[in-house]
């Protein structure tokens, strides 16, 4: 346990000065933003100690960070934590399979699987090089890209042109917040955003946390005292009103066995189902078999995506995917020809992020797929295909 505590802590905090030097934030900077004292940041930069989540979440949010990559590379580091374009394919399909099976929530896969495989009138390529698109545009302009898909969306429900889906619905709201989220970074000049919800309580969150896995474990809070080195009236507090440090609920929730990720992810998006399905199982090994044999540039761009430190939130852009598949095929068209002409401009800035060819769009593919839709519209289809 004591060494597990030293790695943790590490990991810990490498991911805060990663994170922080990644913005080019001092910590003089920092202890600014987040109000505690330039030692304290060293300290736990240093790995002595650790914020309290609602702390950590402000941290994310002031270096403009995706939070649910740092979390990934904490909790899987031998995995995720120095994953670059110079990495094989095969550790690219390592930590996409990982991410399927264990991190991604029930509705993430049920969606992205909806994507990769049913017949929407679409491709699943065009969409991917069409996204992949405007995760490399300024954020200025994925904010109007966002707007767009989310206005062609809601115009297109009332009159039920919209597409139907069974099993799921859009989370507007969650798409909503992502693009309220984008706009207040790209005003103080940020790349990328935290979606956080304004009246969530980060420090009922932590407790959340601590009570529910304590009571699904089946123990006492005596239990819990003694296997932490700490008094029963701290276990309460930590419980009911104090915070824990992260790294506290790290190690209460490896004293209880039960994986962190799956009551943070939880706690931070109710809308998604605790744990994993096992009536889903199917549509996670089907993705995993997909992208096992998946070309090189597709399974990078996907893992773009889905893993990106910087830009877009891959939750609100799967959410953008939704409304854009089930809209007509018409506003599709404009929606793609707007991304193309706007990714096209963006990239001319000598400071765009991505310069790996197997992770740029392949522009040709979307322009065929927006003409291939185009001749589909002007026969009064709703759907195209090679």
């Amino acid at each position: 346990m004591f060494n597990y505590n030293i790695e943790l802590a590490d990991r810990c905090a490498e991911m805060l000065a990663r994170d922080r030097t990644n913005a080019k934030l001092s910590r003089k900077m920092m202890s600014r933003e987040i109000g505690v004292s330039e030692s304290t940041i060293k300290a736990w930069e240093m790995g002595q100690g650790s914020p309290t989540l609602p702390v950590l979440v402000e941290w994310f949010k002031v270096t403009g960070c995706n939070p649910y990559r740092s979390f990934i590379d904490f909790f899987w580091p031998e995995l995720f934590q120095g994953l670059s374009a110079e990495k094989s394919d095969g550790d690219f399909r390592r930590a996409l399979s990982v991410y399927f099976s264990e991190i991604a929530g029930q509705l993430e896969i049920r969606k992205l699987h909806f994507l990769v495989f049913n017949d929407f009138g679409g491709e699943w390529s065009g969409l991917l090089d069409m996204f992949c698109a405007h995760s490399q545009m300024s954020l200025k302009s994925r904010c109007r890209m966002a707007e767009m898909i989310q206005i062609a969306y809601e115009l297109s429900r009332p009159n039920n042109n919209a597409g139907v889906l069974s099993d799921f619905e859009v989370n507007r709201a969650f798409l909503l917040d992502a693009i309220e989220a984008a706009k207040k970074a790209s005003l103080i000049h940020k790349d990328g955003y935290i979606i956080t919800n304004m009246d969530m309580n980060f420090s009922e969150v932590a407790s959340s946390i601590l009570r529910r896995s304590r009571v699904d474990s089946g123990v006492s809070q005596l239990y819990m005292a003694k296997a932490m080195g700490k008094s029963e009236r701290t276990i309460q507090n930590w419980e009911s009103t104090s915070e824990p440090t992260f790294l506290e609920i790290c190690l209460w929730c490896r004293i209880l066995d039960k994986k962190v990720w799956d009551y943070l992810r939880n706690a931070i998006d109710p809308a998604e189902p605790f744990g994993t399905n096992e009536d889903d199982q199917h549509l996670r090994n089907d993705l995993i078999d997909h992208f096992n044999t998946a070309d090189s540039k597709e399974l990078r761009k996907l893992a773009y995506l889905i893993l990106g430190k910087y830009g877009s939130y891959w939750t609100a852009v799967l959410e953008m995917m939704m409304e854009h598949v089930c809209t007509p095929l018409y506003q599709r068209i404009m929606t793609a020809r707007s991304m193309l002409i706007s990714y096209e401009l963006d990239s001319t800035d000598t400071t765009a992020r991505c310069t790996e060819v197997h992770i740029r769009p392949d522009l040709d593919n979307l322009k065929e797929c927006i003409e291939l839709a185009t001749e589909a519209a002007k026969v009064g289809n709703n759907t195209y295909h090679r």
